[in-house]
């Protein structure tokens, strides 16, 4: 049997043309050739159909890699942006992050009252005057949205911002004529980024309202209690502010700073049960009017502890007549068993009651108050939160001393309490000295 040859793969450079198929065709039978003619044709359509699909999936990959990059941006906004609460913080960080998507040789924010900041294409503020006028920016405002606009001359995107109390805002981004205008990808996103921003910034403009009306509310409490003792008027705001400051000088987080001003404010609040005649009574208390006032930080702490927002505040207004000899009151806590707060609000609960006028006995001078907390501190009160204290105070008396004239003006008193200022008063002095006798404390 004859070897058969090996089959061979045909030569893609031996395959007839079109036009070579043609001129076969032509010389085949009629009928032939006309069918030929109608696979080919059919042939053709499938190849534009396969052209046409996979063009569009060129298309469909394009969008979904642009949907992908878009989604990143908004989640890496959202992971930036959502652990503000400050409202200025959100919006800083909205117009950076709009200014650096889109590429923009400028972007405005026009408030509702029409005042504009200008920023840079870098979000940089800078000084440049709108591009529309009044009356386009009214339009803007009553369209709502995000969209184009562009006049032939500049290529603009806006976003109307929707704030509290139907307020708007409205961001405005330009590209010059020489850049390419804002696409649709754009758009979206921008409408993305503003409407997570917008729920950001009006959330926390409700929190910052919220926290206003609960110190407008917790002030005005303050103030009543204050004002059941006309000498003790004003005294819970100092020590709150007092008490600011010394955290600050400690070095304490914002958080925390906040809380201490709470606590400061509403070291008192048990006083609201004291009867008033213990609290102004000019001469030296007996053991039932004592009793009363050894009582008043516990029944603070319970009428506070409901409120879970004070929890860090229960500390300090419990334990802040406790001193660091045990000596104190309710529980004779010692040294750093007594909680910070309470350590902090104990020094400038004693410095504004020695230097503020009393019923049993008039103001120390500042001097003579000083004098008194550093001989105390390590017994009485703990050392450094006084130094801390009196150096905030020494800082405040520099750099504003006006604020501090107002703030103390009973402290600036260059005078010392006569001995004979009030029935029961002392002379000598302990860190709260105006009812010595029987080891009394000042309430």
């Amino acid at each position: 049997m004859a070897d058969r040859e090996p089959t061979r793969e045909p030569d893609a450079r031996s395959q007839p043309s079109l036009h070579e198929l043609a001129e076969q065709l032509a010389r085949v039978a009629p009928s032939t050739a006309s069918a030929a003619l109608q696979q080919l044709d059919a042939l053709s359509q499938v190849l534009c159909a396969v052209r046409d699909l996979v063009t569009e999936n060129e298309g469909l990959a394009e969008e979904v890699l642009r949907s992908y990059e878009q989604l990143n941006v908004v989640f890496d906004f959202t992971r930036r942006i959502a652990r503000l609460t400050d409202a200025d913080a959100i919006r800083a960080g909205l117009i950076r992050q709009i200014a650096e998507l889109l590429d923009a040789e400028d972007l405005w924010i026009v408030e509702d009252d029409d005042a504009v900041e200008h920023f840079a294409g870098a979000g940089a503020q800078t000084d440049r005057p709108l591009p529309v006028d009044h009356a386009q920016l009214e339009g803007f405002r009553q369209r709502g949205g995000v969209f184009v606009h562009d006049d032939g001359r500049q290529h603009l995107l806006i976003a109307v911002l929707e704030r509290l109390d139907d307020r708007r805002s409205v961001l405005i981004a330009r590209r010059g004529p020489g850049s390419g205008p804002f696409v649709s990808g754009e758009l979206m996103l921008v409408e993305a980024l503003t409407s997570l921003g917008v729920q950001l910034l009006n959330n926390a403009e409700l929190h910052s309202r919220l926290r206003r009306m609960s110190v407008e509310t917790t002030r005005a409490l303050v103030a009543a209690i204050d004002k059941k003792d006309h000498y003790t008027c004003g005294h819970s705001e100092r020590v709150g502010l007092l008490a600011r400051l010394t955290g600050e000088q400690l070095g304490l987080p914002e958080s925390e700073l906040q809380t201490l001003e709470w606590a400061g404010l509403l070291h008192d609040v048990g006083k609201i049960g004291v009867p008033e005649e213990v609290l102004t009574k000019p001469g030296k208390l007996n053991d039932q009017e004592w009793e009363y006032i050894r009582q008043h930080p516990t029944m603070g702490y319970e009428i506070l502890k409901p409120i879970a927002s004070f929890t860090g505040v229960l500390d300090a207004v419990l334990y802040h007549h406790e001193n660091p000899d045990g000596t104190g009151y309710p529980h004779g806590l010692e040294g750093d068993q007594i909680p910070l707060f309470a350590r902090i609000v104990h020094v400038v609960d004693v410095f504004d009651a020695l230097s503020s006028d009393r019923a049993y006995r008039p103001a120390f001078s500042l001097e003579k108050t000083i004098e008194i907390l550093t001989r105390e501190a390590g017994t009485k009160l703990d050392p450094a939160c006084v130094r801390a204290f009196l150096a905030a105070l020494e800082n405040l008396r520099q750099n504003d001393p006006q604020r501090f004239a107002e703030l103390f003006p009973h402290a600036c008193r260059d005078r010392e309490p006569a001995a004979d200022a009030a029935p029961g008063s002392a002379t000598t002095t302990t860190a709260c000295p105006a009812r010595t006798e029987a080891g009394q404390q000042e309430p």
